[in-house]
């Protein structure tokens, strides 16, 4: 039962990915152009390929995946809003990334968007897209409690700086950072509120930042950035984070109050997900002749990191992990 409700559900995502993504992204960054002309500047080539293709991603492979659950796909308005988050979240980062802004307009231009004056075009757009999703979500004070723990998580993800911080307290913030993040997203669907489904919502988006950052050590070693996967020697300690977080993903996707096979689809679905985390952990075994033991990630070549998903080797992965993952008594 479960391998061909496998196969059906996969080959349906194999059909979105080959016939929608690129459709999807095209509008992306038709709409972004559109921003440019509306807010008189322009973003970098970078910034629109980024929004544009992960805007996509996200409408496809999750926002309609938890909109699936009441038996719908999202609607034009929905899709606006998806893109609307995703580049109020980028131009976020890019400004709290400023040194040269100041901690306190940070704040304002999150808390008081109303009573900010923009100072450049980033500014501009970024406060626009605040004010237009918040007009738009129906619980404004459940919305403002999630915007609060973005802006805590994010301040407290500074603490990634500092090599003395413990590990308990890396895996908290990627849990909030990533959970609240996500379970933004929720506001922007018409779906009633369900405490079960902002409960998948919270724990997918921690096991997407995980898998992030599985797949940046490179980067975020260079950067001096500490996370849970890159301050790890031995193997089998980031393994168990990770396996714990996908544990945790499906006993929330259990407690769903929707029959079995919608349960089971859900979590096929959303397997792929957390089989790119296992395919970067896979990739880490080899990295010292299949040993347990990693050495210091600075002193790991940049090209023993970059994980190719045009491999064939890598696609069977992704399959293979993603049947296991898909397992609701995994």
């Amino acid at each position: 039962m479960y391998f061909f409700q496998f196969i059906v559900t996969i080959s349906k995502l194999i059909y979105i990915s080959l016939t929608q993504l690129k459709k999807s992204e095209t509008w992306g960054k038709e709409y972004l152009t559109h921003l440019e002309t509306a807010y008189q500047g322009q973003f970098e080539p970078d910034l629109i390929k980024k929004v544009s293709k992960f805007q996509s991603i996200q409408l496809h492979f999750v926002a309609n995946t938890f909109s699936g659950l009441f038996n719908r796909s999202n609607t034009k308005a929905e899709e606006e809003r998806n893109i609307q988050y995703f580049l109020m979240t980028v131009l976020y980062d890019s400004l709290t990334d400023d040194l040269k802004i100041d901690e306190q307009r940070v704040y304002d231009i999150t808390f008081q968007p109303e009573k900010i004056s923009p100072s450049n075009f980033k500014e501009r757009v970024l406060i626009a897209m605040h004010l237009a999703l918040l007009s738009q979500v129906p619980d404004k004070n459940a919305y403002w409690e999630v915007v609060k723990q973005i802006h805590l998580a994010q301040k407290d993800s500074a603490k990634q700086f500092n090599a003395h911080t413990s590990l308990d307290e890396l895996v908290d913030i990627t849990k909030r950072k990533g959970g609240y993040s996500l379970l933004m997203c929720r506001h922007y669907l018409t779906d009633p509120f369900n405490e079960n489904i902002d409960d998948c919502w919270y724990s997918l988006g921690g096991l997407i930042q995980m898998t992030n950052d599985l797949y940046d050590t490179y980067k975020d070693t260079k950067e001096g950035i500490y996370t849970f996967a890159n301050t790890q020697r031995e193997l089998p300690s980031i393994e168990l984070i990770y396996s714990n977080q996908k544990r945790l993903l499906n006993s929330s996707i259990s407690k769903l109050s929707v029959p079995k096979s919608d349960k089971l689809k859900f979590a096929i679905k959303i397997s792929i997900i957390s089989a790119f985390g296992d395919i970067a952990l896979q990739q880490f075994k080899g990295i010292n002749n299949n040993s347990n033991t990693l050495p210091n990630f600075d002193q790991i070549p940049r090209e023993s990191l970059i994980i190719d998903m045009e491999k064939m080797l890598n696609r069977y992965r992704l399959i293979k992990f993603a049947y296991k993952n898909g397992k609701l008594w995994m």
